[in-house]
């Protein structure tokens, strides 16, 4: 038999012939190992960001205001005007402030009296707000009118409950304190200040202070 027909007769041998498989390639690792790398990364910039984040103290709890004054004590809170809100606005605070001026016999005025204008919070952390609550009332026989609502700084906001307090009732003034609106430490002291139609204390001050850690 020739070399032809050798080869031929191999070709035809049909399905008992075996066929060689081609060989399969080992599937690599390194893609697993890339994805796990990569979870680890984000892993770690989540922490340190969620780190981040509780040291600025944005996941503190707002402090509940504190209050010195007992409320039961107090005049019932006018429910009439409207809430009056304030912040550092130099444009509002007057280059002279009104001289106060002695009520006349008989005159039907407004009179103001804070139980408390002042109140130290003592030793906070930078990360939290600190508020108090002042109470504002009207002791005279006409409506006590607030108005000029201005703090000394921009780490303070105060809000009035209402602009206008009845004769015999009050209003809530809320101060709000924010040490970590730039850097400060140590002893602070932060002013408010409002405008009354009453004669005899037309510019009224109202301070905080605190020991920033």
């Amino acid at each position: 038999m020739g070399r032809k027909e050798k080869k031929r007769a191999v070709h035809m041998a049909g399905p008992n012939r075996r066929v060689r498989q081609p060989k399969r390639r080992r599937r690599s690792s390194g893609g697993a190992g890339s994805l796990l790398w990569v979870a680890g990364a984000v892993g770690i910039v989540a922490v340190l960001l969620v780190f981040g984040l509780w040291q600025s103290g944005a996941f503190a709890k707002p402090s509940t205001p504190s209050r010195s004054d007992d409320p039961a004590a107090l005049l019932p809170l006018a429910e009439t005007g409207q809430p009056l809100r304030g912040g550092h606005d130099m444009a509002l605070i007057p280059e002279q402030t009104p001289a106060p001026r002695a009520a006349l016999p008989d005159e039907p005025l407004p009179r103001l009296d804070m139980p408390s204008a002042s109140h130290d919070f003592g030793r906070i952390p930078s990360q939290q707000d600190v508020a108090h609550i002042f109470a504002v009332q009207n002791t005279g026989v006409t409506d006590l009118l607030i108005g000029g609502l201005v703090t000394s700084c921009g780490c303070t906001t105060a809000e009035l409950s209402s602009s206008v307090i009845p004769p015999g009732q009050r209003a809530d003034l809320t101060v709000q304190f924010d040490p970590d609106f730039h850097e400060v430490h140590g002893e602070v002291v932060r002013l408010v200040w409002f405008a009354t139609n009453d004669p005899t204390q037309p510019w009224v001050e109202v301070r905080i202070t605190a020991d920033v850690e």
